[in-house]
């Protein structure tokens, strides 16, 4: 049995990792392979309890497992979810959870504590997302913040009591310009601040003139020499623009990202990409463009179409067998008609299933989604061979309009105290870029356009 993988960076069971460890009281351990919700999000819910039941019948009676689940039904769950894990000698394991309806982002829709009695998550980043220290639960709106004020009242009105008046005084201390940021009583959680809360203190901190550096370098460049005061701030909510975790406008309406983890592991968006294209169109740099033509290319494509066509307009510009339109008409045929069968398909669909198997009796299935999944990650797998794709990729995003922040943190008894912001202008990603079409391309739904990795 596959299930896709999932987008990571937010909380819960649908943000945990392919390989994440979960322990049991009894000493038994299970590795999280992947988690799925039913219906398609499209439809949201079962008709009926007894609809719903029948659904996970059938996915028992294909996988051949039962189902341990985490919580009892009602008659308004009308939806489900289920998380596969393997234990030590590779046996499968299914636990699932009863939910009121799926939906295209399902990030905390099923928390990483609502698991059967008795296990428990082990890596240590998921108690540093269940802390709860992100933008994602302390600012929780993709909204344009104005002021510092705004920021930190927000912060003050969503954060956990145990922490709120450290984060609304740190957060206050950094707006005034200040350095002495401590977190009484917080050392064992001191990672969790640094990694998620620093995304927050970022932007402040640049307002009142904490971190300096490049990122001056950075403010003369593309802010025109405005100040980081005269700036407003967003944090993102989504997966749309993975690779900075906030961004700063400047008065000229130039959108400057703070990437507050960056380096090797990070993720790109073909927005990324286009945007650090349109920045060397603007910049005329026309030997970066030259140097990322084929980057670019890829890149024009995703941007422009749709999640169901773009693989096929990439497929059909890497001359693929029979991809072209009547395929593409084949695959919105499939898609709309909700078709479960392989009954009638053209041989270039039968061709591209037969390269990755896929289960028809899992809820949800669709042949057309199975017929774009495969042709997705056959593009994938075309483009990653060609090595000026991940040449051009990492020469746009080193010129992007993206700061580096670093924070470094100490220790000091019971307490976790800032000791320094580091910020790099111009990035500098590295390693290997990879098209990736593997976590938002599945038999059973298609939740985005294709992504980039770092290796």
């Amino acid at each position: 049995m596959k299930i896709k993988d999932i987008i990571t960076e937010s909380s819960g069971m649908f943000s945990r990792k392919p390989g994440d460890q979960f322990v049991h009281t009894d000493g038994r351990e299970a590795e999280f392979q992947g988690a799925e919700a039913y219906p398609d999000p499209d439809q949201g819910q079962f008709e009926s309890p007894e609809q719903r039941d029948e659904a996970i019948k059938q996915y028992e009676d294909s996988a051949h497992l039962k189902i341990e689940w985490s919580n009892r039904p009602t008659n308004g769950m009308l939806a489900f979810a289920i998380a596969t894990l393997k234990d030590r000698e590779g046996g499968l394991r299914v636990w699932g959870r009863y939910l009121q309806k799926s939906q295209h982002n399902m990030m905390g829709k099923w928390k990483n504590t609502e698991v059967p009695a008795g296990w428990s998550l082990a890596v240590k980043a998921a108690k540093k997302i269940q802390a709860g220290y992100d933008p994602q639960n302390l600012i929780k709106t993709p909204n344009v913040f104005m002021t510092t004020d705004k920021v930190i009242n927000t912060v003050k009105q969503n954060a956990p009591d145990g922490v709120k008046e450290a984060f609304v005084q740190n957060l206050t201390k950094l707006a005034q310009g200040r350095r002495d940021v401590r977190f009484p009583g917080m050392a064992d959680q001191m990672e969790a601040v640094r990694d998620y809360f620093g995304e927050i203190m970022h932007p402040l901190a640049l307002e009142g003139g904490v971190i300096l550096g490049q990122a001056e370098d950075a403010r003369e460049l593309l802010a025109d020499g405005a100040n980081w005061a005269n700036c407003q701030m967003r944090w993102p909510m989504g997966m749309n623009e993975p690779l900075c975790d906030s961004f700063m406008i400047a008065p000229n309406g130039q959108e400057i990202g703070i990437s507050s983890k960056g380096g090797a592991g990070a993720k790109a968006s073909a927005k990324n990409l286009w945007s650090a294209y349109e920045d060397a169109v603007k910049a005329k740099n026309q030997d970066l463009i030259d140097t990322a033509k084929y980057t670019i290319q890829v890149a024009k494509v995703i941007v422009e179409n749709t999640s169901v066509e773009g693989p096929v307009v990439l497929g059909k510009a890497l001359n693929m067998p029979g991809v072209d339109d009547q395929l593409l008409a084949e695959i919105k045929d499939c898609i709309k008609s909700a078709k479960r069968d392989y009954e009638g398909l053209s041989q270039t669909a039968v061709n591209l299933l037969s390269n990755f198997k896929a289960n028809n009796n899992l809820p949800g299935f669709n042949t057309g989604n199975a017929i774009l999944s495969a042709l997705a990650k056959l593009v994938a797998l075309e483009i990653n061979k060609n090595p000026e794709f991940s040449k051009g990729a990492l020469a746009l995003l080193n010129q992007a309009s993206i700061i580096q922040v670093y924070t470094t943190m100490a220790k000091d008894g019971n307490d976790a105290v800032l000791k320094d912001f580091r910020a790099v202008y111009p990035p500098k990603f590295d390693g290997r870029v990879v098209i990736d079409a593997g976590k938002n391309y599945t038999s059973t739904r298609i939740i985005g356009k294709m992504a980039f990795s770092f290796k």
